[in-house]
């Protein structure tokens, strides 16, 4: 199953494509173009998926308090 960021990356080389139908000039044209080649370059780094984790969610209604274990002192 795809993640989020696989989903938009299959979805982005269509947008320069919409905009070159729209535009035609020269100068519009290789500014797609360079868009779309840009688009297409292989990417490296973090990913961060845009859901929440089970903890957020807990965290806005349960606030965790922290105890001291005084007999772990020693």
């Amino acid at each position: 199953m795809p993640n989020l960021s696989q989903i938009k990356r299959q979805r982005m080389p269509d947008f320069p494509e919409t905009l070159r139908k729209e535009h035609t000039d020269d100068e519009s044209v290789r500014a797609f173009t360079e868009i779309g080649d840009h688009i297409r370059d292989k990417k490296y780094g973090l990913v961060w998926e845009e859901h929440e984790e089970a903890v957020d969610v807990k965290i806005c209604t349960h606030i965790p308090v922290l105890f001291e274990k005084i007999l772990k002192r020693k």
